[in-house]
């Protein structure tokens, strides 16, 4: 009896001791299991939150903006879906699983990983208006504003405290304002208010001369004779004289809001034009290799637009197909002086459809009237552009700008004294 008693404790024993160490078999196994297991999920939120990092990202949804301040992430305004944003690996740190928030360096603020996406493309950001002279005014925004886009097209942002800014541009239903190191639209609605402050220092331009050229040819090339040939050396030295003294080559609606008193240019300011479009394309290379800006008046039924595509060359409305002297009375007979008027209209906006709803046109030989300024204006142009060997002044006649025409035997000397 005594002897199976002790059999039986010895049995009993074993059990247990083959039990505890299963336990613990199993425990550290467990624990190594847990440990792959939390080391996978890390690894797979690493991946995840690394796919939606890049230098360049798209904001996928509304979303919202933080600040950094003391490691927390303060809730400080939304970026609206489509925006486009530069990112940053602030510090070099690594990006992993702990990773919650990417830093929008050119903000200054973070959003969530979740909310953007890669993006491709390359992402420009348009400078010129660095170039505009700030106005002597500043405003206070709500303080909750919502900056568009330079198009004011789209809601960019929507931020959750004031701004003290100067005006940029001035528009009827708001202005236009650096924010961001951009340029952003902000609606009167948004504006609580405005004061005079002295913004600018430089020479501000009061009058803007207006350049008009028409054909270039090169060395060898004999077919261009007429006073409005231009010799590529010319052309050159025209633009070289305006490289060298840094003169800001701007666009018609620059110039159309220059003369509106809602933008102030710098002294060395002057638009470039080209009549027509024959060699047209030949001033490309000239202008892309001083990097100046031109705007074309295309007869758009001659030739494509696609054949003048430059970032260099902006392209208006020099009539669709109505470019014809010898139908109208008086000077060379332009046909936009008497043609009847739905056929004059069903012209001007077949060419503003052509060219991409242009505002501006050109009046063929210079000549119009007051019945083509009327049809102009009905089919949808802001501003037209005459003769005259004179140059733009705020307050003039949108509808009669003049201009300086150009002609072959131009001397530089009395070139500069054009636009001087």
């Amino acid at each position: 009896m005594k002897k199976r008693k002790k059999f039986l404790v010895i049995i009993i024993f074993i059990l247990i001791a083959l039990g505890t160490f299963s336990f613990f078999v199993y425990k550290e196994h467990k624990e190594e299991v847990d440990k792959q297991l939390v080391l996978a999920k890390q690894k797979l939120l690493t991946k995840d939150i690394k796919s939606h990092f890049s230098n360049k990202v798209i904001v996928s949804k509304d979303a919202k903006l933080y600040k950094k301040n003391d490691n927390k992430y303060e809730e400080i305004g939304i970026v609206y879906k489509d925006t486009k944003l530069v990112l940053t690996n602030k510090n070099n740190e690594s990006i992993d699983y702990n990773t919650k928030y990417f830093y929008i360096e050119s903000i200054d603020l973070y959003i969530s990983y979740k909310d953007v996406s890669k993006y491709d493309e390359d992402i420009t950001i348009d400078d010129r208006y660095k170039k505009y002279l700030l106005f002597d005014l500043n405003i206070k925004t709500n303080d909750s504003v919502t900056l568009y886009n330079k198009d004011k097209t789209k809601k960019e942002y929507k931020l959750n405290y004031s701004l003290d800014l100067p005006v940029i541009i001035k528009d009827d239903d708001g202005v236009f304002v650096e924010y961001f190191n951009n340029l952003y639209f902000i609606n009167n609605s948004d504006i609580a208010s405005t004061y005079e402050k002295s913004n600018n220092q430089e020479i501000e331009a009061n009058s803007i001369p207006v350049t008009c050229y028409h054909f270039i040819y090169f060395p060898g090339d004999t077919s261009c004779n007429e006073i409005i040939c231009h010799s590529e050396e010319q052309i050159r030295s025209h633009f070289n004289y305006l490289s060298s003294n840094n003169y800001f080559t701007i666009n018609t609606t620059e110039l159309r809001l220059f003369i509106e008193g809602k933008l102030r240019l710098p002294k060395n300011t002057i638009l470039v034009t080209i009549d027509d479009g024959a060699r047209a394309e030949k001033f490309i290379p000239l202008l892309e290799e001083y990097k100046l800006n031109a705007t074309l008046f295309l007869v758009s039924s001659w030739y494509p637009k696609e054949t003048f595509a430059s970032p260099y060359m902006e392209i208006a409305s020099h009539t669709h197909d109505l470019h014809t002297g010898g139908k109208c009375p008086g000077g060379q007979g332009g046909w936009i002086k008497c043609l009847e008027h739905d056929a004059l209209l069903a012209d001007f906006k077949k060419s503003r459809e052509t060219l991409d709803n242009t505002e501006a046109f050109c009046y063929p030989f210079y000549e119009y009237n007051n019945y083509t300024i009327s049809v102009l204006k009905e089919a949808g142009f802001k501003m037209a552009f005459a003769g005259g060997q004179k140059k733009a002044t705020r307050g003039i006649d949108l509808f009669q700008i003049p201009r300086i025409t150009i002609h072959n035997s131009t001397t530089l000397n009395e070139y500069i004294n054009y636009i001087s």
